[in-house]
């Protein structure tokens, strides 16, 4: 599940939706953030950002995410979009 730029991974049981997002901030700090929530719901979810030691250990919380995910009865949904990585 872990490349070597940004990337999206959706999940979803039922109405259930859990977003994770890794990526790299500006200044170089691996960031994960967690969205979830109901889609039914009129509530905006919750949301988690957290910034990892290195990719490698970002990488690790993703693989315990994904089992977490698999345990819990979440479907992984197919990538939407192509992740593009931007140096500027």
């Amino acid at each position: 599940m872990c490349g070597n730029q940004s990337l999206i991974v959706r999940w979803h049981k039922d109405q259930n939706y859990f977003i994770v997002r890794l990526y790299q901030d500006l200044v170089g700090d691996w960031v994960i953030t967690q969205c979830w929530g109901h889609s039914s719901c009129e509530d905006e979810g919750c949301v988690s950002h957290t910034v990892a030691d290195s990719y490698e250990q970002a990488c690790l919380l993703l693989e315990q995410i994904k089992r977490q995910q698999l345990q819990d009865g979440f479907d992984r949904l197919p990538d939407r979009e192509e992740q593009l990585p931007l140096n500027f």
